[in-house]
């Protein structure tokens, strides 16, 4: 937690100084969504470690400026971030292609995809991949036979905010996938 703080504590430095000149505490807290307290013991914090730099501009302002070795560790962050999550993304689509190439071989012609998601590409890579006819579908009542069915993370969740649940019924012969539960195994 305090780790993932930190990163965006100098994210946060990073970007807005690239906005605007000065600025405060308070700006810094409301950006990163934690109380003026937490983010003062952060500061100093970064500090102390010499990831930032804090300069006194006036009795009552403060600038706050990442060190070189504030950048540096900013980037090494970000890094193994884009590192997880590339390999995250990779697994995923591993086991969206298994999926497809499951329903190819289950007789299935077509995979669809009910709802948006954010990761509608790999579905569509993994039915072309398998062989399959890509479909998007915005409702369960097209969901046409035949069809293996991702339902989206995003359609799940606009059914569980509107008290409903969120298995669709799709025609019969059809297949449903949950993709918040292909996230939630990793």
């Amino acid at each position: 937690m305090e780790q993932d703080s930190e990163f965006l504590l100098l994210n946060s430095i990073n970007e807005l100084t690239l906005q605007k000149a000065d600025i405060s505490q308070r700006d810094l807290a409301r950006t990163i969504n934690l109380s003026l307290g937490m983010t003062n013991v952060l500061l100093k914090r970064l500090s102390q470690k010499g990831l930032i730099l804090v300069q006194k501009v006036s009795p009552r302002k403060v600038s706050y400026i990442l060190t070189p070795d504030g950048l540096n560790e900013l980037a090494g962050r970000t890094y193994r971030y884009l590192k997880r999550t590339m390999k995250k993304v990779v697994n995923y689509k591993e086991t969206i292609v298994d999926i497809a190439r499951d329903a190819r071989e289950r007789g299935f012609s077509r995979i669809g995809l009910l709802g948006k998601s954010d990761i509608d590409f790999i579905i569509e890579y993994a039915a072309s991949n398998a062989g399959l006819d890509y479909i998007l579908f915005q409702s369960e009542k097209d969901i046409a036979k035949d069809t293996f069915v991702f339902v989206s993370e995003s359609y799940e969740k606009r059914n569980i905010d509107a008290g409903n649940t969120c298995t669709p019924s799709p025609a019969a012969g059809n297949s449903v996938a949950h993709i918040y539960e292909l996230l939630s195994k990793e």
